[in-house]
């Protein structure tokens, strides 16, 4: 009579240790991709950034400038910065409009640095979203050419 009640405690014992190991695998998981994506982010706009602290600096119309920043905010997206229409972004789901290019200046109006930063960019874990509003970010010195007469190509 005691080994059956003995029996039955193993099949309680199962479901509730494995709703607790699903639980800790799925939290797991929905951690361990939310961190990839953002680390895939993290490369992405440090690339981008290092590519425009080296550009030359020109913009000799606003056109020059809206081209340039263009050209980093394809950087970024698409790991070139004049991407052909079947490239695919380099983070799922990001644009070229959720990224911000920010020329820092000194007082002889000459660029010293270049902040990059995603803007509201969703990552979908699977059991929850997260938005990154700011984040990541980064601030490079510009050591390219400053020529602000010369039309951008």
């Amino acid at each position: 009579m005691r080994r059956r009640r003995i029996q039955g405690h193993a099949m309680l014992e199962l479901a509730l240790s494995a709703g607790v190991m699903v639980t800790c695998m799925a939290g797991t998981f929905q951690f361990g991709y939310t961190f990839y994506v953002y680390n895939q982010l993290v490369t992405a706009v440090g690339n981008g950034a290092r590519y425009a602290a080296q550009r030359t600096y020109r913009g000799a119309t606003e056109q020059d400038v809206e081209r340039r920043n263009r050209a980093i905010r394809n950087m970024v997206v698409y790991g070139d910065a004049q991407p052909t229409a079947e490239m695919s972004p380099v983070t799922a789901g990001l644009k070229p409009e959720q990224v911000e290019v920010r020329w820092v200046f000194n007082g002889d109006g000459k660029p010293s640095a270049v902040d990059v930063t995603v803007r509201r960019y969703t990552v979908d874990a699977i059991f929850r979203t997260f938005t990154l509003d700011g984040r990541p970010s980064v601030e490079f010195p510009h050591v390219g050419r400053y020529a602000p007469a010369e039309a951008e190509r």
